[in-house]
């Protein structure tokens, strides 16, 4: 089984909750998968790393990046002359980081965190991204860093039908023509399930299981 939930942004309790609810249900060989944005707007980013490290060391993991890491990561290395990372949410996780750490150093094991995350996780069944995928391009080899992390309309409003599953997340559902609020967002006929269902929004974290499609929530 494959247990991939989506965006957290810094929302510690919905995160441990969700896990509580999943955390018996998971075997040996089943892989948990996070879809990126771990991070900014709540109030706790420091923290939900600290715990998604706890839980890389008891399940097989995957990672992913989401425009949100890839911003900080800007951010850190003064890449960003824009300011785009702090009017998205930014601050809140430089405040954070600062509380636990005293300044904005991050520890070593959170260094390598960051820079470790991948841009999708494939299977023979489905696709997990955070953002979406540029249609028309069949080899996800091929598809721009930027698409994977930042894509939007041209994804979800496209008429394309992907041969896998593609489970993404990014864009809260509520904002997806025919999604709605705090609900996973499931279409058949493109065979796209959008999972962000706005949790530090005041919606809620989701969880997705694959391959029964069962949902988990908090």
């Amino acid at each position: 089984m494959y247990y991939i939930i989506g965006d957290i942004h810094g929302c510690l309790d919905k995160l441990k909750k969700l896990y509580e609810i999943i955390a018996y249900r998971i075997k040996v060989n089943d892989t948990l998968i996070f879809l990126g944005d771990y991070i900014d707007r709540g109030a706790n980013s420091f923290e939900v790393i600290e715990f998604l490290k706890i839980l890389e060391k008891y399940h097989t993991t995957v990672f992913l990046r989401g425009n949100h890491e890839d911003m900080f990561l800007s951010y850190l290395n003064n890449n960003d002359t824009s300011g785009l990372y702090l009017y998205n949410g930014g601050m809140a996780t430089l405040r954070n980081y600062r509380k636990n750490q005293g300044s904005l150093v991050l520890p070593e094991k959170h260094k390598e965190f960051f820079n470790s995350l991948h841009f999708y996780y494939e299977t023979d069944e489905f696709i997990a991204v955070h953002a979406g995928l540029r249609p028309g391009i069949d080899d996800i080899k091929k598809q721009s860093e930027y698409d994977l992390i930042w894509i939007r309309e041209n994804f979800f409003l496209s008429s394309y039908t992907w041969p896998k599953l593609v489970v993404f997340g990014h864009t809260p559902t509520e904002h997806i023509p025919g999604g709605k609020w705090g609900e996973v967002y499931f279409n058949q006929e493109k065979n796209i399930a959008g999972i962000d269902t706005g949790a530090v929004f005041g919606g809620k974290l989701t969880c997705l299981r694959l391959p029964d499609r069962t949902i988990f929530q908090t």
